[in-house]
Parts: C-alpha cells; structure tokens; sequence
C-alpha cells in the first residue's frame, strides 16, 4: 500500500549561525562548525583551483599528507554536522524527515571520497596502472559506491530517517493525480493512508513493468539529450574532443567489457542509491511533486560538473555548463521515473541502459 507524503515539518524557530542557544546538541554543532565549514572550505579551494588554471603542486608526499589531513577535518567536522543536523529536526518534531540535508551530506562524501582518491590514485602510479584506464577507473568507482553506500546507511538509515525498504521502493512520496482516488492532502503520517486507485500488482509483475516501463523511455531519453548536447556544444563553442569521458575512449584487450562493466553497473547503482534513494526520497517527503522532481534533478545535474578535468579557466568554465545542462533531460527522466514508480528498479534499469548505450556507442566509433 503506498503512503502519503509528511506534508512538511513544524517550522524551526530563528537561530543564529554562531549561536548555541537552542540546540538539540550544542556541542556537536559547535564542533562541526570549527572543523566542517573551515575544512570544507578548503577542499572546494583544492577542487577548483586546477581547474582555475592554479598550479598547486600537489604531487608531492608532504602535499598528499597536506591533502589527507584536510580531507579527515572535513569529514570529521561534516558528519559532526550532519548528527547534530539530525538530532536538531527530531527535537524540532520533523515526522517526514528528521535526518540530515542531502546537501551536507554531498559535502561529506566530496571529502571522503577525495580522502580514498588520493592514495588509491598514488598506489595505482606507483603500481604503474594509470587512473585514466579502464581498470583505474573501475577501482575508483568503487570508492564512490562504498561513499554512497556507507553514508546513506550510517548517516540516514542506521538513525532511524530512512529505511533501506524506503530507498528501494519509497512509500512517502508526494502522490502523483494519477495515484489516488482522493486529492485530500493528509497532514501526517499518523492519519488515514489514501488508497491507491489500481489494485495491487504482484511484486514480480511490477517489477517487469519497472524495466519495461525504463527501456521504452531510453531513446525518447537518448533523442532529447543527443539535441540539448548538439546546442550546448554550439553555444559554448566546445568540440566533442573538449568534453572529458569517465573511462578511456579506445581501450583494448578486457578494457572495452570493464569499461561498460563501471558506467553501465558500478556507476548507476551507487548514483541510484544517492540521487534517487536518498536525495529524491528526503525532498518528496515534505515538497510538492513538481518542486521536489526539480530539485532533485538539478542537484544531480550540478554534481556532474565536478567532472570537469580542465585545467585552462575559460575551457573549464564552458565544460562545468556543459556538463550542468547537458544531464539535465536525463536528470529529470530518471527523477519522474522514481517518483512514478516508486521503485529504484525502474530508475536504476533506465540510468544503467542509457549509460551503457552511450558507453557502447562511443566504443564502436573509436
């Protein structure tokens, strides 16, 4: 049976940023503030200076441990932030959602997977294994999926925000027209649940629809993201040899099946579970249907432009908006498909052939 949305949370009274006053946990917040802000701070800066064209000379022992060291204070201080976050909204009697912002909880996996990156990436050189190949890729992917995996566990559904059944198929989503007999809204979660207006379908029945349902939205997906791609490219007056890929173009031996292997399953599981399971699901619990899809979309569109390589300002610039604008038809395909659904099998299915395709294609062409 599918349930209602929380229908927003009790507004929290006005607090100063600096202030303690008022805090569920005083201490916790205090202590994310002096580590987190500074040491995020920091990370952005080592983000973007390259791109910025600002060499930092990084590649030294003392650098990496420079780097290491900001990494840990960030993570520290961030997930500080985000207990102190969740024990603030439970005090505050947030009934949709009372765990921390996927915002916060994006920063904290910049920190964590940079902290992971920068050894695994040394240890691959030292090795003689580049990180630009097929299988230095894949190993670095799997980095972000045990981020995506760990902090969605432990800082969502071990306190008790979500649950892993919430993520995979969600009940607390603003309800579609289409889904219920009654438009009434329902104020919390502890009134009467709407009945759906279909009967319920078997699980493995839905299930077939879900993929079925993914498959046949792929080219109309493919179609309208091949055309924002072709204006995007005009507009900013990048070529195709500008844009930078996550695995090598022209692998050869067991790179081409590794390489559809990471964009195809590594990558959409774990963006699934972070974009669609978490993020989606914490914004579709208290927002409108309409602004909670949008949100949700562009927050997975923005996080693309952390793939920019550039390191030439003006260039680096034009591939961050190219990269922004050209995810976001699929961005919102993948969005609208959770919430119709309620199901990351139906959103998964879709990001993993549409990855997998676009993988395939520029394969047979190299």
């Amino acid at each position: 049976m599918l349930e209602p949305p929380g229908r927003f949370h009790p507004p929290a009274p006005p607090r100063s940023l600096l202030s303690r006053r008022g805090r569920a946990s005083p201490t916790l917040y205090s202590l994310g503030l002096a580590l987190g802000l500074p040491g995020f701070l920091a990370l952005l800066f080592l983000e973007v200076a390259p791109r910025m064209g600002w060499k930092l000379g990084l590649a030294s022992l003392p650098a990496l441990i420079l780097v290491e060291t900001i990494c840990v204070v960030a993570a520290v201080g961030l997930i500080v932030s985000a207990v102190a976050q969740s024990r603030q909204r439970r005090a505050d009697g947030w009934r949709d959602y009372a765990g921390p912002s996927p915002f916060l909880v994006m920063a904290v996996l910049l920190a964590v997977v940079t902290g992971l990156g920068e050894p695994l990436a040394s240890l691959l050189k030292a090795a003689g294994v580049s990180t630009d190949s097929a299988f230095g890729t894949l190993l670095l992917l799997f980095v972000y999926l045990g981020s995506y995996v760990g902090l969605v566990h432990f800082l969502a559904v071990r306190p008790g925000a979500l649950t892993w059944r919430d993520v995979m198929r969600p009940r607390r989503l603003a309800p579609d027209p289409d889904d219920w007999a009654s438009a009434t809204p329902i104020p919390s979660f502890g009134g009467p649940v709407a009945q759906p207006t279909t009967g319920r379908q078997s699980a493995a029945r839905g299930r077939i629809v879900d993929v079925l349902l993914a498959l046949a939205m792929l080219v109309p997906i493919l179609f309208a993201s091949g055309i924002v791609n072709q204006a995007l490219l005009l507009v900013l007056g990048l070529k195709t040899s500008d844009l930078s890929s996550p695995v090598p173009t022209s692998p050869t031996g067991l790179d081409p099946l590794i390489a559809i292997f990471a964009v195809a399953v590594i990558v959409p599981i774990g963006e699934e579970i972070f974009f669609r399971g978490f993020a989606t699901n914490v914004w579709g619990r208290s927002l409108g249907r309409n602004s909670a899809i949008l949100r949700a979309a562009l927050f997975f569109a923005f996080i693309h432009v952390l793939n920019v390589s550039s390191t030439e300002p003006g260039l680096a610039l034009r591939m961050a908006a190219f990269n922004f604008g050209a995810r976001i038809p699929v961005s919102i395909a993948l969005t609208w498909l959770y919430f119709r659904r309620r199901s990351i099998l139906a959103s998964g299915a879709l990001h993993a052939s549409f990855n997998g395709l676009i993988q395939a294609l520029s394969l047979l062409s190299s």
